[in-house]
């Protein structure tokens, strides 16, 4: 089920076992929040139990859970990052126990980054927290602006969400500190967001390539620029850069594929890649195979020393907006 079913599905009932994965890890944690809430646990300390899956065996979990709540009607049981490498053994015994599990246990498996082990097993509610669409986190926001009183508009909301590559943690974060920015004055511009929410790296990204695209040198340039404040910082641009443009030469060779088809395949939002069809309309499929060869040929020479970043991530942009015929 996705995050955004959890709630209506918890009011139903708790399930037995839950696994908690995803790339978002605000929804993560909040997930887990709402299974503990849940769970109505008063006596925490007997029976909310965190266990470290890295440094515990699925025998010491089943017996975890196979205990019996003190003074609460259920036992919530926790499991953080258990990912035995291809130990089917372990996999049984999990199976084993999910097939007829403790109706006073709610097990968590809590796993954000590698689920891979949990393939194929029966009677485990999988929680899926990957990062939500623009339009449900726009109403979150929107929401905790209304409940401050705060005024703002579409653009706003949609930079803020932009800036923040869609992380709920970031965008919560942001959006704590900008309500407090403007606790008095109760309007939050586009100014306010730009000043005080620092840019996520792929959003910087995507900016850079809208500028090219428009054949806009400066801002491209000034935007370089930015990117070379603190040494070092001009590298983490390079291999983003080199992935939307790898991703734009197969959007511009499989223009059959729907949108859609092709979030999938990137792991992106629809959104990402309708924005990207129009960043590749003034390349052909030619140039943009020019330029991934040249950005993977640049990352070479700035790994073996032959050039140093800020050049390299500079030659690279003029070449680029050459070919663009600017």
């Amino acid at each position: 089920m996705k995050y955004i079913e959890l709630k209506a599905n918890l009011k139903n009932g708790l399930k037995r076992a839950y696994l908690i994965t995803g790339d978002d890890r605000y929804l993560c944690y909040d997930a887990l929040k709402k299974i503990e809430d849940s769970t109505s646990i008063t006596i925490k300390d007997m029976n909310y139990v965190v266990i470290s899956g890295e440094s515990t065996s699925a025998t010491e979990i089943i017996d975890s859970a196979n205990m019996f709540p003190f003074g609460d009607l259920n036992r919530l049981v926790v499991v953080k990052n258990f990912s035995p490498t291809k130990d089917k053994q372990a996999f049984e015994k999990i199976q084993t126990y999910l097939n007829c599990p403790l109706d006073s246990t709610v097990l968590v498996f809590f796993n954000t980054d590698d689920a891979d082990f949990f393939k194929g097993m029966k009677n485990l509610e999988t929680i899926d927290c990957s990062k939500i669409d623009a339009k449900m986190i726009s109403a979150y926001i929107k929401n905790i602006l209304s409940k401050n009183d705060i005024q703002s508009n579409e653009d706003v909301v949609d930079m803020l969400i932009r800036f923040c590559s869609f992380d709920m943690a970031r965008i919560t974060n942001e959006l704590e500190k900008l309500t407090a920015l403007v606790i008095e004055s109760k309007i939050l511009t586009s100014d306010i967001v730009e000043k005080n929410v620092v840019q996520d790296k792929e959003f910087q990204v995507f900016q850079l390539a809208e500028f090219i695209a428009k054949g806009d040198a400066k801002n491209a340039i000034d935007l370089v620029d930015s990117f070379m404040v603190k040494a070092g910082q001009g590298f983490t641009v390079l291999m983003p850069l080199y992935n939307t443009y790898r991703r734009a030469l197969y959007v511009a060779i499989n223009k059959d594929k729907t949108p859609a088809e092709l979030a999938s395949i990137f792991g992106v939002k629809e959104f990402a890649v309708k924005m990207l069809k129009n960043q590749i309309s003034v390349f052909s499929s030619k140039q943009l195979k020019q330029i991934v060869d040249m950005i993977a040929d640049y990352d070479r020479k700035i790994k073996v020393g032959e050039m140093k970043e800020n050049i390299a991530i500079k030659t690279i942009v003029f070449n680029i907006l050459n070919l663009r015929g600017k």
